[in-house]
């Protein structure tokens, strides 16, 4: 996998022209290589020579045993000698190192390392290459988020079978945990928000009790080796609010009309937009505060995106949410989310199948 992948970077590096390419802990590290790693304040990185098509990893020494399982070249350095002279190792073969690669995530520190061991030269953003390596999944890929779907699945529903007058927003977060555990999944972000804070669309779980009429909305990102799945979904106990189902049916149709929209080639502008015009048309677009969807993979928020202003086509092999939602402060919120796939052959697949019944009877 990571073989394949570098070189497939090294050929796309060589249109801008750099000549070492540095890639930190993160998202893309593990893309490449397959390793998940924090070095914390310590410098560390997969180096790659685009000159001579040579990589190498740099890491701490505490770190040996994760290098040495990649099966890649690797350099190690210990705490009172620092990466320079382990950067040094690998870079002295890398003649005439004028441009620089780095990631826009990468902390600066690690520019001002790398002049330390190479000197002066030119910095170069790479995120370009890697989202365009990043935003096409293959099979082993999308298989990952689809086992991450089913694992929500089954934490949404054990929060429909849990919630009840009484019981706090933690305390489902907490059920919801356990359930995507058991299905062999990794419990991310768990957003839990019960009756007016079902109107903040980024409220965590609080020790607030559910009460009768209360809507809820149950937001939750889980990975599967290292890739997420999110959904949302919202339900109410007993006797909805006013208004409530106009606005559950109005947010319903954005949601399935803006997957109806999604085609390979199209942007996402015009998927936004398919969602957009039906809340405005139901006379809620005010209340419509966020992008209709954003893309999923080793990051829960990636490209692509369904935004006002991401005017791109969606390639074939991109994931995404689609996630319409209407917010009434002080009243209560609802939104709907699934994960679509646009498949290699052109063909679209929502991920996610189960929809609890809305009203929970207590």
């Amino acid at each position: 996998m990571g073989n394949n992948r570098i070189k497939e970077f090294i050929s796309k590096s060589h249109e801008l022209g750099i000549d070492l390419a540095v890639i930190s802990p993160g998202p893309n590290l593990r893309y490449f290589v397959g390793l998940n790693i924090e070095t914390f304040e310590r410098f560390g990185a997969l180096l790659i020579c685009v000159n001579t098509s040579d990589y190498s990893l740099v890491l701490p020494r505490l770190d040996e045993g994760k290098a040495r399982a990649t099966g890649l070249p690797y350099s190690v350095y210990g705490d009172e000698e620092g990466p320079l002279h382990a950067i040094d190792n690998f870079v002295r073969e890398c003649t005439g190192i004028k441009r620089v690669g780095f990631e826009g995530r990468s902390s600066i520190n690690y520019l001002w390392i790398m002049r330390k061991a190479i000197g002066d030269f030119e910095d170069v953003p790479i995120d370009d290459i890697l989202t365009l390596m990043r935003i096409s999944k293959d099979e082993e890929e999308l298989s990952n988020i689809e086992h991450a779907v089913k694992a929500i699945e089954e934490g949404i529903r054990a929060a429909r079978e849990s919630i009840r007058p009484g019981i706090m927003e933690v305390d489902i977060a907490k059920l919801i945990s356990d359930a995507i555990s058991s299905n062999g999944a990794d419990p991310k972000d768990i957003l839990v928000q019960s009756g007016p804070n079902s109107a903040i669309p980024h409220w965590v779980p609080s020790r607030r009790r559910i009460e009768r009429g209360d809507v809820v909305v149950v937001d939750v990102t889980a990975t599967y080796n290292d890739y997420y799945g999110d959904l949302t979904r919202t339900m109410v106990v007993g006797e909805p609010p006013s208004d409530f189902w106009r606005v559950y049916d109005i947010v319903h149709r954005a949601h399935d009309e803006a997957i109806k929209a999604v085609k390979d080639g199209v942007t996402g502008v015009f998927v936004d937009s398919v969602a957009r015009r039906v809340i405005t048309n139901g006379g809620y677009g005010n209340y419509f505060i966020h992008r209709t969807g954003h893309g999923i993979g080793l990051e829960v928020h990636e490209e692509p995106y369904i935004s006002q202003s991401y005017t791109k086509p969606l390639p074939r092999g991109s994931v995404f949410t689609i996630e319409p939602g209407i917010y009434l402060p002080g009243r209560f919120g609802v939104r709907l989310e699934s994960d679509v796939a646009i498949l290699k052959d052109g063909n679209v697949k929502v991920l996610d199948s189960y929809w609890p019944e809305v009203v929970i009877n207590a």
